[in-house]
């Protein structure tokens, strides 16, 4: 049994249709088909029911479980070879974000200091203006930033998670009546904003994308660089303020209510950012590890995609 044969019987066991996972594998149907009984007749048992449907049989369930553990080790067996032939040492000065819930930031740390021991991390916790300026002076290695970055001649960026937006209005508002706010509705009134030297990038995307494609005038009443400050600002009616909607259950302030907006919802996308030139192990390492963190995130999506999804917590 080859490691060729589990993987093509992990694709028709997960699609439960040659075709599509011919295509998945980039290959045609006939050879896909031909490798699956050759697979059958070496184990001596039958996998798969053929007919208008494909279903796995006792066997095959069985068999499925033990394949994706195997292809798991193989992988992980062939990346631990290919880091063994790269030495990684040193040290590797992250930039951690100052506010939001993100999941990748901390696991990825932590998945990268138990891969890498011999390797000493140091973190900064910081809002994206800090991270940016600190990458350009090569006070950082790489950064976990909101957006994107400033300068895509020196820097490079790649998006890791989006992070819906909700509006957070004062509890006797009209707009805390409504259960989807239209970006729309906020014209004329007086809104919180984060200052554009803390998030540039996110300051940039509410006025120009989210508000000027509204045709809204933002009419800042307040510069808030923390989110308690402008959840205060709020509550003492000051104006309304875009929040994290995963910030939603765990900062209850008196006097504020929370209000997912109509769709398309804004969003804030934290990304990773590291400068062009970085030419160090480590940090291509910890690129790696975010990839890797990255694609399970997905499939473990895809595998939850049929499951009914709750709304916005209020």
């Amino acid at each position: 049994m080859e490691l060729r044969h589990l993987r093509y019987f992990i694709a028709v066991a997960e699609e439960l249709h040659f075709g599509r996972a011919a295509e998945r594998l980039r290959i045609t149907q006939p050879p896909l088909s031909f490798q699956i009984q050759s697979l059958e007749r070496e184990l001596g048992v039958r996998l798969l029911v053929r007919g208008r449907r494909v279903e796995l049989t006792e066997a095959g369930r069985a068999l499925l479980d033990k394949a994706r553990h195997a292809i798991e080790a193989a992988d992980a067996a062939a990346r631990a070879a290919q880091q063994a032939s790269t030495a990684v040492s040193g040290r590797l000065r992250v930039g951690y974000p100052a506010t939001g819930i993100f999941e990748l930031p901390p696991l990825a740390l932590r998945s990268f200091a138990e891969r890498f021991p011999d390797v000493g991390l140091e973190t900064v916790v910081a809002p994206t203006g800090a991270h940016l300026e600190a990458l350009e002076a090569k006070q950082l290695d790489v950064a976990f930033v909101r957006l994107g970055v400033l300068d895509r001649e020196t820097m490079s960026y790649r998006t890791l998670q989006a992070e819906p937006l909700v509006l957070a209005a004062p509890a006797d508002h009209p707009l805390a009546r409504l259960p989807v706010v239209p970006v729309e509705r906020l014209a004329g009134e007086p809104i919180v904003l984060v200052p554009h030297t803390v998030e540039p990038l996110l300051y940039r995307y509410l006025v120009s994308d989210v508000l000027g494609r509204s045709r809204v005038a933002p009419s800042v009443v307040l510069e808030a660089t923390t989110l308690e400050s402008a959840c205060s600002a709020v509550a003492a009616r000051l104006g309304v303020a875009f929040v994290a909607e995963a910030l939603t259950g765990v900062l209850a302030v008196p006097g504020v209510v929370y209000r997912p907006f109509a769709p398309p919802a804004p969003l804030s996308k934290l990304g990773v950012a590291w400068r062009q030139d970085a030419t160090s192990n480590t940090v291509r390492w910890f690129l790696e590890v975010l990839d890797e963190l990255v694609a399970e995130a997905a499939a473990a999506e895809r595998r939850l995609a049929p499951v009914a999804s709750g709304g916005v917590a209020t």
